[in-house]
C-alpha cells in the first residue's frame, strides 16, 4: 500500500512538473538555470533569441547577431568556456533592440555633425548650444505667434469682404482683382508660416535631442546640476540597455548605441548581468555602469568578476 501511495505521489510531481513545463517553459528554464548556477555556475552556455530589432535603427538582423557573437567571446575568450549560444528561437534571454528618444537623439545630433563622447568638455559643449538655441526658439516662436495672429486677422478682414460682395450680387472688377491679389497675398503667408513651423520644429527635435543627451552625461559624469525638460519625452537616467526578469521572463532590451562597438559593449555588458555579474569600478571595464569605455576586451576588473560569479579560480 505504501509503495502504491509513493507511486502515486511520484506520479503527480512528474504529472504536475510536465505541465509546468508545457504552459510556462520560459519560466521553468529560469528556476532550472538557477538551480543549475547554484552548484555548477556556467556549466552551459545560456541560449539567447533575438526576438526584434526596431527598422528605424537602420541596422540589418545579421549584423545584430554578428554584434552578439562578438558581446559573447568577450566573456567566452577569458573564461575558456562557451558561456552564450544563439538560439533562434525560444532562448532563456530574449533579446530585443527597442527604438525611443534616446535613439532618436543619437541620430538627430549625429545628423547635425555633433559628436558626443562620456566628457565634461562635451556637456559644456552641449550645454553652450543648448542655451543658445533655447534663446533662439523662444525668439522664433514668438516671432511665429504674432505671425499666425497677423495672418488670422488679414484672412477674417478679406472673408468678411468676401462675404459682403456675396451679398451684393457679386463685386466690381476693380474689388474683384483686389480681392483675387489679397487671396494670393494670404496664400503666400501661410506657406511663409509653415515654413517657419516646419523649422521651429526641427529646432524643437534638435533641443530635446540636446536635453536627452545632457540628461546622459548629467548622470555619466554625477554632475550635481538638474535634468533638462524635454516637450513630449520622458527624463530620468539613460540606460542604453537593460537586463531584467520579471515573472520568470528573463529579457534583454538595447535602446541606444552610436556605432556597433558601442552595440557589442553594451550587449556584452547585459550578457554580464544575464550571467549574474555585478558593475565593477573600473570606468574602463565592460561592467562599469556607464559605457564609456572603446575596448572590446574584458580589462582585469571584468575578469575578476567573471571568475567570482564562474567560480573560475
Amino acid at each position: 500500500m505504501r509503495r502504491l501511495l509513493d507511486v502515486i505521489i511520484l506520479s503527480a510531481v512528474i504529472g504536475g512538473g510536465a505541465y509546468l513545463a508545457y504552459t510556462h517553459p520560459a519560466q521553468v528554464r529560469h528556476l532550472m538555470r538557477l538551480a543549475q548556477d547554484t552548484v555548477a555556475p556556467c556549466s552551459s552556455p545560456r541560449t539567447y533569441s533575438l526576438i526584434a530589432v526596431d527598422p528605424r535603427f537602420d541596422i540589418s538582423t545579421s549584423t545584430v547577431l554578428s554584434n552578439l557573437k562578438q558581446a559573447e567571446e568577450i566573456w567566452e575568450e577569458p573564461s575558456g568556456k562557451d558561456l552564450f549560444e544563439y538560439k533562434p528561437e525560444g532562448g532563456e534571454v530574449s533579446v530585443a533592440l527597442v527604438y525611443d528618444e534616446r535613439q532618436q537623439a543619437t541620430d538627430k545630433l549625429s545628423s547635425l555633425g555633433i559628436r558626443i563622447d562620456e566628457s565634461k568638455a562635451t556637456y559644456d559643449s552641449l550645454r553652450a548650444k543648448y542655451d543658445d538655441l533655447s534663446i533662439e526658439v523662444e525668439q522664433d516662436k514668438a516671432t511665429y505667434e504674432r505671425s499666425v495672429a497677423a495672418y488670422e486677422e488679414r484672412e477674417a478682414a478679406y472673408n468678411a469682404e468676401v462675404r459682403k460682395w456675396n451679398r451684393e450680387g457679386g463685386a466690381p472688377p476693380a474689388e474683384y482683382a483686389k480681392l483675387n491679389a489679397e487671396k494670393v497675398a494670404l496664400e503666400d503667408d501661410l506657406r511663409d508660416i509653415r515654413a517657419m513651423e516646419s523649422r521651429l520644429n526641427r529646432d524643437i527635435d534638435t533641443l530635446n535631442a540636446l536635453a536627452t543627451r545632457l540628461n546622459q552625461l548629467i548622470v555619466q559624469l554625477n554632475l550635481n546640476v538638474d535634468q533638462y525638460n524635454q516637450t513630449g519625452a520622458r527624463s530620468g537616467e539613460f540606460e542604453e540597455g537593460l537586463y531584467e526578469v520579471k515573472s520568470g521572463i528573463a529579457t534583454i532590451t538595447i535602446y541606444e548605441f552610436a556605432s556597433d562597438a558601442k552595440l557589442i559593449r553594451v550587449l556584452a555588458h547585459e550578457f554580464g548581468h544575464a550571467l549574474g555579474m555585478d558593475h565593477v569600478g573600473d570606468a574602463a571595464a565592460i561592467m562599469y555602469k556607464i559605457n564609456k569605455g572603446t575596448s572590446l576586451t574584458a580589462t582585469d576588473a571584468d575578469a575578476a568578476e567573471l571568475n567570482r560569479v564562474c567560480r573560475l579560480k
